[in-house]
Order: structure tokens, then C-alpha cells, then sequence
């Protein structure tokens, strides 16, 4: 086969190259097997060179340096020695070199006269062009690939190996522009340390792309569906399109320089698994610009406000200090916690945690002052920690490293020289060492020190798309400090761990190493905002998950046990029984999907005749007593009373007890009974329990000590990551208590009640219901009511806000205050700002009661469900964590979609480390993307980077930011979108224009707007508010009149025109001028609805600014009667039918409702909310309790009658006397579900 190619023009290759050739005569030193020699021969390019090497050689002229100048640049400079120069000074000309070296063109620059090349001339233009031409070549390239060759020298083609080590340079496109005589030739592929060029860090725009394309959180496709789109683009004509393994070679370059690591663990239990590297996350977010200006570091007192979450109690108050708020920085001092320092007056204090305060109230967040909390240090150098101060940081004078340069000078005792009085005595002082200060001014090397709270998450989801179970435990986490408006976007949910063998609290283990060792040394960061390096210190503000998922994470039983609750002692029905069930054989299972919610009840019969089973008979089986009037109103009371509250500190003792239990010999069955009388169950312990009942202690135990073989919940109290509560810090999940939970069981539990006509009754209204101003889609009748058992969280936001309106006559009143009650209560929950924090947990409070009380008037088996007693602890949590829609779970549900398509586009062979690695590439690729800056590091190391040399740490190029922004007609930005940085336009569509005299606004308000018959206007369809909403022509809306105080209340009024004035800065930058409201005022509560009424009053003129947000309103068809007789065509497959469909007619049209059950703006909506007469709680807990045993007492009798053999003996205690109307409902089982 070497016969075939010329030695001439191929050179053999040898060692790892053995088998190679490499062209001679093109001189682009590459390799090719003999298949490629084969192609590379036939192409133009090669033929073209090799008659260059047959020709007669030229004689050139000479130079001192010859550059080496491949033949292409020999056929441009070829007819230089027959041009003449002008001028007097000619180009000498030198001897002829050696016939060896004729392949090598050589030329003389320096005896050009640079001069005279510029003389306009025939000869000048002559030597321009050439020059050009030459730019033109060098800008090409000379190892530019051909069409006809394989595409790549990389070694996918080649099988050489890949160095990750090195990056790729970036090659010029299309769209580089041609080289200038003089200009700096620009690195070209191969080189090793590329400048910052146009798509830096990836080789070439199409890498960049392609590459980006792969990685797109929703988007994720097979190697084979890479194919296709390469050969796609290939068709299309598109040149030095890289290959799949050129794309993995450089996606796995980047990755280990610039991207996150995957740390490998094994977990006590035995299983492997992958924790993305936490650090350097966390880093990564630092230097992002979109992320870093929106951060804060320290919690803020804002005197009774509460939107965000560093202005609730447990950031400002609860959290270690040393972790919170090590330091602040004034001027060129570091101020640290627990250090001396000297104020303006003299006084020496030592602080005790940093806040910030609104520099005046009502001022933006972003304009505050930093004050300190301090102890009292004037009485000599003791330290009354029960005395504290405020201190605003302007009073600062000297910090603890000046203090000790100059308390000699100033007379004043030794700072390092201190002890504390605390409680009755006097203590050494031991919070940090005295003679050195706070240990993280030796840490920080005079860099500041911040704090990076972060919601941990974990749940569970399914690693397939089919309906089989293919369990995968993921931790997830998204940063505290940045504002609720982008804390629960995809963008800024960061992924950490995922398994389907090894549980949640193995997994938790590792997540905590990395955790405690962060929290002892810190990270290193680069701050873009600051444009230096920082040492964040990370903590975990609260543990989030639906509710199994918590009480596992708590080392709690669950809701299925008897003492049900994770964060106090409350305890259900059978707490002083004897028996004890065996819960070591129960799975903290998910039991927020029960299909019947209490529908296996105790009650006889419903409105449509179908039987349910008597829950006493069913107990009575399964070894329970019937529960007597006494024991409802015991339980409920229970439910609705105060509990003492869990700790950690009790928690760990009776882990260890039991643990200790087990050791000593005592058995399974008393380890059972201590879960079962404590409801404490430490799923991670439990294996270890195992492994000792079935061998030895000794084998097993080894000597360690006991919080070895305990959770991580046993390790916070022993580690760094201290002052973690799993039992206070599980805030009450919103998504699956309220939504998924008691919205569920009642809009279920209804639809069960109904007979058919009443169930054609609510489709239709549920159909004709107006979503104006809810921000949701027209209500699928029919699916709500058909599918009642498979609905998602986004269904029942709808139900709760349409429920008051279309179920009045359907249900029985109990029902129906139950029902008025929740959807009362869902906006105030909802929240998205709270003003005073006060007022609004104690309307919050008496909401939840209200709710609770009609729930138990109702009837009291609903409270065997837990989350009825959960509810309460939300108040506590709101004050602690701030608002509920920050510890909400339903953005993190919806990220499970993300983890299931990494799952399917695997090979399921090592999902935990192969997820891992996916999503750390995808937050690499969206790092690049939001033109974050990355410094480069090892291949394998975990070490980050610490450089303060801001020209150490890179930056995207041009390119790779532009992308963000690229707007194309008629396509939207899919990298941008799906990666979370698009921003949404605000927009204002006009569509008519006339003159102001022939408006509405000149007839309604004729002395509204002046100088009105001069005027040229345009009137518009809609407007988009400040919050991204859009107001439509005929909304109802909420206005702020300008002229009226602020403390009144806000216009509700209906929108009828947009006016822009022609020719005005308004319609430049494409907004409106002013806006025609009918106006409508509050006449009082509508009797069934308990919802204000609002009748129309006047006209008014506002500016458009007055706008505030679009509301809900509904007609009173309660009171009217209002039936579907109204009928409308069909719409099949986008095309009209001749089929209709009723729809609701509504009499008297001008009766209208204001919805304050509203989700959407609920702080706005909900300054209209009608005062509701509360209920007795020990009336409503009797009443509920009677109707409730006087239903089983006629079930009884009924299926006594239906089987007189089978007649049961009844409890004397079900002998209550029938008083009024009872409604027969669906009783759950005394055993406590989700």
C-alpha cells in the first residue's frame, strides 16, 4: 500500500503515528490512515501544490530572517521581481539561493522603502492588491479545511487520544472580519492559550452552538438525534461542521477546566453516589452578573414589612451570627462579630449580629444602612451579653485590629483581655479566641466575608416517561438571598444529587460533609459586582419537600402515625390505646394522592344513592373502638389546641435512647414500641438496627460512637452545620397542604355528592365562569368535573378562586362555608407582599381558624387528616421564613422534568453520577451564557481558584453573550428562554386613531382634560402594567386616584379607554397618557357569598400610572337565579359546528361581586375583604360531633334494616337525638392518612 504514495510528497509515520502519512507538499503537518491520504490526494488543493513543486523554481529575492511561506503566498509575491519601483531608491536584488531550498519562498521586507509605497501610482495600487490579497490568505488560514476532507485533524477521526487538559482555539466563521495590513493575526486552532475572542471558551461559533443546543435544560436530545442535525446542517451547505466525538472532546475540555465537579461518594449504607461540588455552585453564582447584583448578604429590619426572606425572624435574629453576619465593611476597616470595637463617643462594645435598615421607610430595598447589635462592654472589659444595643455603623470608629495599635496610647485596658457575664456568673469569654479575634480575619487575607443562605430541597420523582415507578431521590437548592420574584425560576434552581438505590438521609451525608467543610474554611469567590474576591460562608435558611418527605428528613414517623405532626406533640385517635402497630415495616410513602379523600366513611347514604362502608364496623376489625362522642370532641380538640413543639435537642436523646436499647440487648419489639409512643423514626438508623439484631453488636459498632449510626439530623447538633432545627426549620409546604391537600379532599368529596343533573349544572357554570384578571386560562368544565380525582395543582388554583360562585346551591351550607372559608384563605396565604407583618398573622390567624372551625361544624373526621392540624403552624413559619410563596415547592416540582430527561437520555446504568455531570455541564453552558467569569483549574481537583487579579478571571466572548440577545423576527430566543434570561417587553397596542373631541372621555369627563379640542389622540386596546400584566378594554381594574390620600382605598373601576396623546414623549416610547374608568363603589356583602357588592357611580380621568393591577369580578347569580339557558357553538378542531353548549344568562347584569378570593394581586384585592362573624370553636367542635355520630346512628339503622342477621350492637353514645337537616358525606378511616 506505500507504494501509492510518492515519498516525494508523503512522509511515512511512525511510533503512535505508524500507518500515517502527512502531506509534503501542503505542509499542514496532520496524519491521515491511508483512506484520507487517499481523499486528501484528490482534492484541488493538493493537485495544485504538488505541480508548484514540479514547476521550474524562481528566483527570489533575499532576507536575513526568511519566513517560511507556503506556496499559495509564492503564487501572489511571484511577479514582484518584474515591477519596477517608483521613486530613485530601487529593491536590491540578491544572488539565487540554494536549488534545494526552492520550495521555500523567501523575501526581503527590509529593503522595501515603506515610503514610497504610498506614492500614488500605477506600481502602488499594484503592490496594495497584492498586500490585500495576502491579508486575505493569512486571515483563511492555511490549515482551513477542504469540503472534501473529513472535517477535523481532532482525534475522533484519527483515534489519537484527546488531551482534556487542552482547549481549543477559536477558529474565525463568516461573520470575522478579513485581516488589515498591519493588524495582529489572531490565534488560530492549535494554539494553547487562546485571547479573548469572539466565542471564547469554544473553538468556533458553530461548537458554540451546537454545544449550547445539547445542553438546553428542556431540550435534551440522543447522540443519533445529533446526527441528524449535523447532517442537516451538512445538506444545507454548512462548512466545518464538528463531529459528535469533536463536540464531546471539547464539551469534556471545558468541562474540566471551567465547569462543576462531581464528588464521588459512599455513603454509610453502602450505596455509591454523586454530589455536584456545592463550592463551586455557589462560586459560580458570585461571579454571574445576572445573579450577583440581585444578592443579598445580610438580613434587614424593615420595621414590619415582610416580602422578602431576610427580613423575617430566624435570618435576623435566629441564625449563628459567625455564620449570618460575620463582618461588615467600613471605609478601610473590617468590623467582625464578637471582636471589641470602639464607637464615636469612647464606648467599647462588642457586636453581635450586622443588619441593614431602610435609609427612610418606604425607600427601595436596595437603599438601606448598616447597623450592628451590641453588647454591653463598658465596665471594664466584661461583656453583659443580657445587655444589648443598636447601633447605627456610622458611629463606628475602630475596629478590633486598630483598637489593639491604640488602647495604650488612649489608656484603656487590654481588648484581647475580656470575659462575659451570662445568666448567673461569670464565664470565660469563649466565643472567639480573645488574642487573635474572630478566626475569619486570618481566613479572609483582608477580604470581605459574606453569608449565602439557601432552601434545600428534596423530593422524589419517576426516571421514566411510562407509568413505571423508577424512584430517584434528588436534592435541589436555590439561593435565599435573592429577591422572591427570581428565587423560584428554573434558572436559579440549582441541582446537587440524585439516586435510585441509596436514600434521602445517605445522600443528605454528603450534601452535609461538603456543607461543614465550607462552613469551617469557607469559599472563595470572585465578586463581579465588587470586582474582588470574597469568602462566602453558605447555610441552609430551611429544609423544603412535601410533607413524607420532611418527616423523613426530620426523623419523624409520618403522617400515618399516631403522633402525626413533625413540629409539635399533637397525637390522633388511639394514643392511649394499648396496642401498638408495627410501624417498622411502613413506608414514609407519598399519601398526598388518596383517590377518595373521606369518602370510606361512616355516613349512609349520599344524594345519588350509593353506600359507603361504616368506619366503626371497619375499626372494630382491625382492633379499634369505636370513638364516642367524647373522643371526637377530644381529637378535635387536640387538633385545633397548642401542642408543645419538638426539638432537635429531644429528638437526638431518645435516638440515642433507643439506639442504647438495641445495644443492650432489649429486642425489635421495644424498639418498635419507642417509635411507635415517641413517633420519632430514624429511617438511616434503622438499617444499622437491622445489621445488630442480626449479628453481632460488637461486629457492628466497633466502638464508634453513636451519632455515627444516627441521620444527619443527629450530626447537625455535633457538627458545624449548627443551628438547624429539622423539626422548626420544615416549613408548612403550601403546594401540597392547601392545594393538594384540602382542596383536594373537598372538590372530590363534592363531585362524589352530585347526581348527574347537578353535575351537567357545574360544567356548564364552571364553563361560563369569567377569568378576567385571574390570569388564568377559561375553566375546562367538563374536565374539572369528569377528572376530579386526576387534577393538578394548576386546576385547583382555579377551583379555589371560581368555587364561591359555582356551588351555592349544589352543597349543603356546612359545605359551603367550609368551601367559602378556604378560598377566603388561599390569597391571604398566598401572598406576594406584607406591609405589616402583624396585622396580617392576625388576620391570618383568625382565617385559619375560621376555616377550621366550619371544617369541624362539617363534620370532625376530617381531622384523621394530619395536614388540618398542620396548617396551624403556618403563622409561626411565615414570621420565621418569610413569605409562603418563598418556602413553596412548586417550582422545584416542576424542575423534576428537567431530572427525568437527564434520566431517559442515559443509559441508565449510573443514573446518580450521569445526571450529575449533565446538569453540571448545563450550568456551565448557562454560566457562559449570562457572561459569568471563570478562572481555569485542574482537571480532578476540588480546590477553588483564588486569584484578586481581576485580569486572571475570564470572560465569554462577544459572541457567546450576544446570543442572549439575538431577536429575530418571528422566532423566539430559545437558548435565552429556556436557560431563564429573556426578559418579557412591555408592550401597548393602538389601534385606532381619532380626535379628542370625538371620544368617549370628552362626553363622559368633559372638564377632564384640557385644552381637549386641540388635542389629537389615539386610543388603545390594552396596556401592560409595571407587574407584566396586561389590562384590556373592559377589565375591571384597580386605581390610585393621585389626588386622594394615600390611606383610602383604591379605585375599582372599569376600563373604557386608553388615550395617547399624537405627537407626545408618551407615544415615542410607545405608552399611554390617561385612562376613562367607569367607576364603581362598595355597597356592602352579598348575603351568600359573604363577597363585596359593587354598583356603578361615577367617571373619571386618571394618568395611567394611577393603574394598578386588574380584578376579578363576578355577577351575583345567587341572588338572580341565573341558569344556563344561554347556548353557544361548538368549536371542533378549530372549526365552528353547528353543535352548541349551554352557558350561564345572566339577569340583571349590573348586580356585580368583587372576587376577594383572587389569588392574582392578592394585596392589593384583599383591602376589600369582608369581615366574616367567627364560630364558637367548642359550638362548632359539639355541633360537627353530633351530626356526625346522629349520621353513623342512621346508617346504622339503615343497614340493620337491610340485613336484620347482621345487625350490630350500638353504642349508647350514638343515641343523639336528630336536630335539623343532616347531610349524609363520606367518612375516611380513624387510621391517619396524608
Amino acid at each position: 500500500m506505500t507504494e501509492e504514495f510518492d515519498p516525494q510528497f508523503w512522509a511515512a509515520g511512525v511510533g503512535r503515528n505508524k500507518h500515517k502519512w502527512s502531506c509534503l507538499a501542503c505542509k499542514d503537518s496532520k496524519w491521515r490512515d491511508a483512506r484520507f491520504a487517499r481523499r486528501h490526494a484528490k482534492s484541488i488543493l493538493h493537485q495544485d501544490n504538488v505541480k508548484h513543486l514540479l514547476s521550474p523554481p524562481l528566483c527570489p529575492w533575499s532576507s536575513p530572517t526568511q519566513p517560511d511561506l507556503s506556496p499559495p503566498a509564492h503564487n501572489l509575491l511571484a511577479d514582484l521581481p518584474e515591477l519596477k519601483p517608483h521613486g530613485t531608491q530601487y529593491m536590491p536584488q540578491a544572488a539565487a539561493p540554494d536549488t534545494d531550498n526552492y520550495d521555500v519562498f523567501q523575501l526581503d521586507w527590509d529593503a522595501i522603502d515603506h515610503d514610497q509605497l504610498y506614492v500614488p501610482s500605477a506600481h502602488d495600487e499594484q503592490l496594495m492588491t497584492m498586500a490585500s490579497n495576502l491579508a486575505g490568505w493569512l486571515a483563511d488560514g492555511e490549515d482551513l479545511i477542504c469540503s472534501d476532507e473529513d472535517g477535523s485533524n481532532s482525534p475522533d477521526v484519527e483515534g489519537e487520544d484527546f488531551d482534556p487538559g487542552r482547549i481549543i482555539l477559536i477558529a474565525f466563521d463568516e461573520s470575522t472580519e478579513l485581516l488589515q495590513p498591519g493588524a495582529t493575526r489572531p490565534a488560530q486552532r492549535g494554539d494553547t492559550t487562546p485571547p479573548n475572542t469572539t466565542w471564547f471558551p469554544w473553538p468556533d461559533k458553530k461548537t458554540c452552538i451546537l454545544d449550547i443546543l445539547r445542553h438546553l435544560p428542556h431540550s435534551l436530545f440522543s447522540d443519533a438525534q445529533l446526527q441528524v442535525i449535523l447532517w442537516g446542517l451538512s445538506v444545507l451547505g454548512v462548512d466545518n461542521v464538528p463531529s459528535t466525538r469533536v463536540l464531546k472532546d471539547i464539551d469534556s475540555a471545558l468541562q474540566s477546566q471551567y465547569g462543576i465537579l462531581s464528588v464521588r461518594y459512599q455513603g454509610a449504607l453502602g450505596h455509591v453516589y454523586y454530589v455536584n461540588h456545592l463550592p463551586s455552585i455557589i462560586a459560580q453564582e458570585m461571579a454571574n452578573p445576572r445573579v450577583c447584583p440581585h444578592i443579598r448578604h445580610y438580613p434587614e429590619d424593615a420595621g414590619g414589612r415582610l416580602d422578602q426572606p431576610w427580613q423575617a425572624s430566624r435570618w435576623l435574629y435566629e441564625i449563628d451570627p459567625t455564620i449570618a453576619t460575620p463582618m461588615i465593611r467600613k471605609g478601610q476597616q473590617d468590623f467582625y462579630v464578637f471582636e471589641p470595637m470602639k464607637l464615636m463617643d469612647g464606648t467599647v462594645v462588642v457586636p453581635k449580629r450586622w443588619y441593614t435598615k431602610p435609609s427612610t421607610p418606604g425607600s427601595p430595598s436596595s437603599d438601606f444602612e448598616y447597623w450592628g447589635r451590641a453588647c454591653d462592654h463598658t465596665r471594664g472589659y466584661v461583656v453583659h451579653m443580657y445587655e444589648t444595643m443598636e447601633v447605627q455603623a456610622s458611629q463606628f470608629l475602630l475596629s478590633f485590629l486598630h483598637l489593639l495599635q491604640t488602647y495604650r496610647m488612649d489608656g484603656q485596658p487590654d481588648p484581647r483581655n475580656i470575659i462575659e457575664t451570662r445568666g448567673y456568673g461569670v464565664l470565660p469569654w469563649t466565643l472567639t479566641n480573645p488574642a487573635v479575634g474572630n478566626r475569619w480575619h486570618t481566613l479572609a487575607r483582608g477580604h470581605r466575608v459574606l453569608s449565602y443562605m439557601i432552601w434545600l430541597y428534596c423530593d422524589d420523582t419517576s426516571g421514566n416517561t411510562s407509568k413505571k415507578w423508577n424512584k430517584h431521590n434528588s436534592f435541589l437548592f436555590t439561593a435565599a438571598r435573592l429577591p422572591h420574584v427570581m428565587v423560584h425560576k428554573e434558572s436559579s434552581i440549582h441541582f446537587l444529587a440524585t439516586s435510585n438505590i441509596a436514600p434521602p438521609l445517605e445522600m443528605l451525608d454528603g450534601i452535609v460533609d461538603q456543607l461543614e467543610y465550607a462552613q469551617m474554611h469557607g469559599i472563595w469567590a470572585w465578586d463581579i459586582e465588587a470586582r474582588e474576591m470574597a469568602l462566602v460562608i453558605p447555610a441552609v435558611l430551611a429544609m423544603l419537600g412535601d410533607n413524607p418527605m420532611q418527616s423523613e428528613l426530620a426523623c419523624h414517623v409520618g403522617l400515618q402515625g399516631k403522633y402525626f405532626c413533625r413540629n409539635c406533640w399533637v397525637h390522633g385517635a388511639g394514643a392511649d390505646s394499648s396496642q401498638c402497630p408495627d410501624l417498622a415495616g411502613i413506608a414514609v410513602t407519598n399519601s398526598d394522592d388518596d383517590a377518595r379523600s373521606i369518602q370510606m366513611g361512616s355516613v349512609a347514604t349520599n344524594s345519588d344513592g350509593s353506600l359507603h362502608r361504616d368506619v366503626t364496623h371497619q375499626s372494630k376489625r382491625k382492633g379499634r373502638h369505636s370513638e364516642t362522642m367524647q373522643d371526637l370532641v377530644d381529637r378535635a380538640r387536640r387538633f385545633l389546641g397548642a401542642n408543645p413543639p419538638r426539638t432537635r435537642q429531644d429528638t437526638v436523646n431518645k435516638l440515642c435512647s433507643m439506639f442504647h436499647e438495641v445495644t443492650s440487648g432489649k429486642g425489635k419489639t421495644r424498639y418498635i414500641k419507642m417509635k411507635t409512643d415517641t413517633g420519632i423514626k430514624d429511617t438511616y438508623m434503622d438499617v444499622f438496627v437491622e445489621r445488630i439484631l442480626k449479628h453481632a453488636v460488637s461486629a457492628i459498632t466497633q466502638g464508634r460512637p453513636v451519632e455515627q449510626f444516627m441521620s444527619p439530623v443527629g450530626q447537625f447538633l455535633h457538627s458545624f452545620v449548627s443551628g438547624l432545627d429539622p423539626h422548626q426549620d420544615t416549613p408548612v409546604e403550601i403546594l401540597h397542604v392547601i392545594l393538594l391537600g384540602f382542596l383536594k379532599y373537598f372538590w372530590r368529596d363534592t363531585i362524589s355528592r352530585l347526581n348527574d343533573a347537578q353535575k351537567v349544572e357545574l360544567q356548564v357554570r364552571l364553563a361560563s365562569f369569567d377569568v378576567t384578571g385571574l390570569g388564568i386560562p377559561p375553566l375546562a368544565g367538563q374536565t374539572l368535573v369528569q377528572y376530579a380525582g386526576s387534577l393538578t395543582r394548576r386546576d385547583f388554583r382555579a377551583i379555589s378562586q371560581a368555587a364561591p360562585f359555582v356551588l351555592y346551591d349544589l352543597v349543603p351550607r356546612e359545605c359551603y362555608e367550609a368551601f367559602l372559608a378556604l378560598s377566603a384563605l388561599v390569597p391571604l396565604v398566598w401572598q406576594p407582599c406584607i406591609d405589616n407583618i402583624d396585622e396580617h398573622l392576625a388576620v391570618l390567624q383568625v382565617a385559619i381558624d375560621h376555616f377550621l372551625h366550619c371544617t369541624v361544624r362539617w363534620t370532625p373526621r376530617w381531622f384523621n387528616k394530619p395536614k388540618f392540624h398542620i396548617i396551624r403552624h403556618l403563622p409561626d413559619h411565615i414570621q420565621c421564613f418569610g413569605l409562603a410563596i418563598l418556602f413553596a415547592t412548586e417550582g422545584f416540582e416542576s424542575y423534576n422534568t428537567v431530572i427525568r430527561d437527564h434520566s431517559i437520555h442515559s443509559n441508565r446504568q449510573a443514573p446518580s453520577r450521569d445526571i450529575a455531570h449533565r446538569m453540571a455541564r448545563c450550568h456551565r453552558v448557562r454560566h457562559l451564557l449570562s457572561g459569568g467569569k471563570f478562572h481555569a483549574r485542574g482537571p480532578v481537583s476540588t480546590e477553588l481558584p483564588y486569584s484578586n487579579d481581576e485580569q486572571d478571571w475570564l470572560m465569554p466572548g462577544s459572541g457567546v453573550e450576544a446570543l442572549v440577545n439575538i431577536n429575530i423576527p418571528s422566532f423566539r430566543n430559545i437558548i435565552a428562554d429556556y436557560f431563564g434570561l429573556i426578559n418579557e417587553p412591555l408592550t401597548l397596542e393602538a389601534v385606532e386613531r381619532m380626535s379628542g373631541s370625538c371620544t368617549m372621555t370628552a362626553s363622559r369627563a368633559p372638564y377632564a382634560l384640557q385644552h381637549v379640542e386641540r388635542r389629537l389622540y389615539q386610543t388603545c386596546q390594552s396596556v401592560v402594567t409595571s407587574s407584566s400584566e396586561t389590562c384590556r378594554l373592559g377589565d375591571f381594574v384597580l386605581a390610585q386616584d393621585p389626588r386622594a390620600a394615600s390611606s383610602t382605598l383604591p379605585l375599582v373601576g372599569r376600563l373604557h379607554k386608553l388615550l395617547q396623546i399624537c405627537h407626545s414623549p408618551a407615544q415615542q416610547h410607545n405608552q399611554a397618557n390617561w385612562i376613562l374608568l367607569e367607576t364603581f363603589e362598595v355597597t356592602g356583602s352579598a348575603d351568600i357569598y359573604n363577597l363585596p357588592r359593587i354598583q356603578a357611580s361615577s367617571w373619571v380621568v386618571l394618568p395611567v400610572m394611577a393603574l394598578t393591577c386588574c380584578v376579578n369580578v363576578q355577577h351575583n347569580c345567587a341572588r338572580h337565579r341565573c341558569t344556563g339557558s344561554a347556548a353557544v357553538s361548538v368549536y371542533e378542531e378549530r372549526e365552528k359546528t353547528t353543535k352548541t353548549t349551554r352557558r350561564i344568562e345572566h339577569l340583571v347584569p349590573s348586580d356585580l361581586i368583587l372576587n376577594t378570593a383572587q389569588m392574582r394581586n392578592a394585596t392589593h384585592v384583599q383591602q376589600f375583604r369582608t369581615q366574616v362573624q367567627q364560630l364558637d370553636r367548642d359550638r362548632a367542635i359539639h355541633t360537627g360531633a353530633a351530626a356526625e355520630l346522629n349520621a353513623q346512628k342512621i346508617k346504622t339503622l339503615k343497614t340493620s334494616k337491610a340485613n336484620p342477621a347482621r345487625q350490630p350492637p350500638m353504642s349508647p353514645s350514638m343515641a343523639v337525638p336528630s336536630s335539623g337537616r343532616t347531610w349524609t358525606l363520606a367518612i375516611s378511616t380513624c387510621v391517619f392518612g396524608s
